[in-house]
C-alpha cells in the first residue's frame, strides 16, 4: 500500500467521521512522517435562511465547530505526539471546502465518513462524499 505523508481528514463529530479519524490515526502510528490535518465545514447559509439570525448565529456555529476540534486535537497530541496534526473550520459549500483545502494545502489523501449526521445538524450530507470523489485531484478514502 502507498505511504502518504499529508492526510486530510473530514470531521463533524459523526460516529463515520470518527472512524475516519481513527483511520488516520492508524495510519499515522505506521508512518512517523505522517501530517495529519483534520477540518469541519460549516454551511450556514444551507441552515439560516434569514440575514439578522445568520449574523447572529454565525459565531455560535464558529464557537462549536472550534470546540469540536479542540477536542480532536487533544486526542491527536494524546495518541500521537510526535505528529504534526492540524485543525481548521472551513466555511462554505462542504464538498467545495474540503476540495479547495486538500488541493490549497497539497493533501495526499482524503479521509471522510460516507455520510455524517451531527446531531443538531448535519454537516456533511451524503452527497458531500460523493462531491468530493467527483472533483478531488487525491485520492479519497470513505469509511462506511
Amino acid at each position: 500500500m502507498r505511504k502518504y505523508t499529508n492526510v486530510l481528514v473530514a470531521y463533524d463529530g459523526s460516529d463515520l467521521s470518527m472512524k475516519a479519524l481513527n483511520e488516520a490515526i492508524t495510519m499515522a502510528k505506521e508512518n512517523p512522517a505522517l501530517q495529519i490535518d483534520v477540518v469541519t465545514a460549516l454551511n450556514p447559509t444551507a441552515q439560516i435562511s434569514s440575514a439578522v439570525v445568520y449574523a447572529s448565529i454565525l459565531n455560535e456555529l464558529r464557537k462549536e465547530a472550534v470546540d469540536l476540534l479542540k477536542v480532536v486535537s487533544d486526542v491527536l497530541y494524546e495518541q500521537l505526539p510526535n505528529h504534526v496534526v492540524r485543525t481548521m473550520v472551513l466555511e462554505g459549500n462542504p464538498g467545495n471546502e474540503i476540495v479547495k483545502y486538500a488541493n490549497d494545502h497539497e493533501r495526499d489523501l482524503i479521509i471522510m465518513g460516507s455520510r455524517g449526521l451531527n446531531g443538531l445538524r448535519e454537516w456533511f450530507l451524503g452527497s458531500v462524499s460523493h462531491a468530493v470523489l467527483q472533483r478531488s485531484h487525491c485520492p479519497v478514502l470513505i469509511i462506511k
